[in-house]
């Protein structure tokens, strides 16, 4: 990292090539070395997107996070490729934070641009919050600053500094103040108080991720947190329209890698092309959640077709523990199964950083612990549901109907009778069931069925919950079965050029850096009851 930040000057105008089209926004040519903030804004947002909702998403996280099932390749198999890592390290602080970072160092002094500052602060820490949640404990401040030894920020304290930073944006923020253009802003359209909301909503996301009881949290701090925003609550999301998202383009510079991938260059990629997860079919079909019609589509072909049919993770694997079972996958192709929904395959497909369904159910979380001022749980709950449901543009009929599922229902258990199997994987060891009373676990699989393709998202849900049952990796490369991972390690290029702050991040996890050990805010790893470890 060190290298690549001593030369970001030219790195970051050299992003110009990377958002063409993507909005034409013009620049002083008078001044080549000051970028003006509209176009750094738009050229952070973009690399953003292309981060967390690119390859990094289909590469790590759908086999991490169960939504969809990527194939082959180190990280699908729970294992770890070190330039790949590399090259996310590299563009969290390159292409993602750099470009909002140079609005901050260049304007921060100027009052013309004191909003516009404040808004690359939040966007500054929400590409801090996804950066923490991946590897733990990384450079915040100095990372960017071009000094010799890049310094790392503990853990826990990212957090707290993120936590801190973005109560003062939202209490700073003024409403009547200087703003993005619309064209600039690709997210709120430089609407100042959807920022507002934005900046409050991300304080209540990541109070929430550090809600865990001590060891695996800090419930004190998070208390606090939720307690103030509560405080504040008409500067969250409350509203569809207040969702943090942006959407990728129609030309091949600006279009979504998944279509590029998947659709764009489909001949070159059948044969490993991402499709459907049997996780997500088994916690949608048996419920008739109809939003299973929107992130998949039934299968084309095979002895599945016309159905919802996904591929675990294991490209079939698993038939030691499959105690005589018929393995439905063996002998399988890609185009068996359920394709990825037609809306996540569009080239200009939507990417959400944070939704007012998520809202939502961070509210329904915070009130049944009993720190939300309103304490009605189950309102957020089918808040949520709606939201989610209309989001997607599905009736307000659908979303009644499945509230009042059992299992959906507020405090039912799941009607499994006559038709067990359809809650469950193949293997028959994992179940979407849901106990009566299990309001917690209600809350969790509503929050990661809403939050479909968000990759980092969801993979730091399933850590710091625990409770939603997915198949490990039966295919891993060295010949055994992995649970998801925990973490990524550090890149290599960390290892070579900051090894003395690398070295005491290390120290700060309390075990090895690799894929096992797992973060602060997270709950250790739950062992299936029907295999062997």
């Amino acid at each position: 990292m060190k290298q690549q930040i001593i030369i970001i000057a030219l790195i970051a105008f050299g992003l110009l090539s990377c958002t063409k089209n993507f909005e034409e926004i013009n620049t002083d040519p008078n001044k080549p070395v000051k970028v003006q903030p509209d176009f750094l804004l738009t050229t952070s947002i973009f690399e953003t997107m292309n981060l967390f909702g690119g390859n990094m998403n289909r590469v790590v996280f759908f086999n991490y996070t169960h939504h969809f099932s990527g194939f082959q390749g180190n990280f699908q198999r729970y294992n770890y490729d070190l330039n790949e890592d590399n090259t996310y390290w590299r563009a969290v602080y390159v292409q993602a934070a750099q470009p909002v970072n140079q609005i901050i160092v260049n304007y921060r002094n100027d009052p013309a641009y004191t909003n516009r500052v404040m808004i690359a602060r939040i966007w500054k820490n929400y590409i801090l919050s996804n950066a923490v949640a991946i590897w733990g404990s990384v450079p915040t401040e100095g990372a960017l600053l071009g000094t010799p030894s890049v310094p790392y920020t503990k853990e826990q304290d990212v957090y707290v500094n993120v936590l801190a930073d973005l109560k003062n944006l939202t209490d700073s923020l003024s409403l009547t103040g200087d703003k993005y253009t619309v064209n600039a802003d690709k997210i709120f359209g430089g609407d100042l108080l959807k920022w507002k909301k934005f900046a409050n909503t991300l304080r209540l996301r990541l109070a929430i991720r550090i809600s865990n009881d001590a060891p695996n949290g800090d419930p004190v701090l998070a208390k606090r947190v939720v307690e103030e925003v509560f405080q504040t609550e008409q500067y969250t999301m409350k509203a569809q329209t207040e969702t943090a998202a942006a959407n990728w383009g129609t030309t091949s510079d600006t279009w979504s890698p998944l279509y590029d991938r998947a659709v764009y260059n489909y001949t070159a990629n059948k044969a490993t092309i991402p499709v459907t997860n049997e996780s997500l079919v088994y916690h949608m079909a048996p419920y008739n959640d109809a939003r299973l019609t929107i992130y998949a589509q039934p299968a084309k072909q095979g002895p599945q077709t016309g159905t919802y049919f996904g591929q675990n993770i294991s490209y079939g694997g698993g038939s030691t523990y499959a105690n005589g079972l018929t393995n439905p996958h063996t002998g399988l192709k890609q185009d068996d199964y359920s394709a990825i929904g037609e809306r996540f395959l569009k080239p200009d497909a939507e990417y959400v950083f944070l939704s007012y369904a998520e809202a939502c159910f961070l509210k329904a979380e915070a009130a049944l612990k009993g720190w939300w001022g309103n304490p009605n749980a189950s309102q957020y709950y089918y808040e949520g549901i709606d939201a989610s449901f209309n989001r997607y543009g599905l009736t307000v009929t659908q979303a009644s109907n499945y509230k009042n599922t059992p299992g959906i229902k507020w405090s039912t258990a799941s009607d499994t009778v006559g038709r067990s199997a359809q809650f469950k994987d193949w293997l028959q060891i994992c179940s979407s069931y849901i106990p009566a009373g299990d309001n917690l676990r209600q809350i969790v699989m509503q929050h990661w069925l809403a939050i479909p393709g968000q990759g980092v998202d969801a993979w730091t849900l399933i850590r710091r919950t625990r409770l939603l049952e997915f198949q490990p990796q039966f295919a891993t490369y060295d010949g055994t079965y992995d649970y998801v991972p925990n973490r990524l390690p550090y890149p290599s290029d960390e290892l070579q050029t900051n090894i003395g702050e690398v070295n005491k991040a290390i120290g700060w996890l309390g075990g090895a850096d690799n894929l096992n050990t797992k973060l602060w805010f997270a709950l250790p790893v739950k062992k299936n009851p029907f295999l062997p470890f």
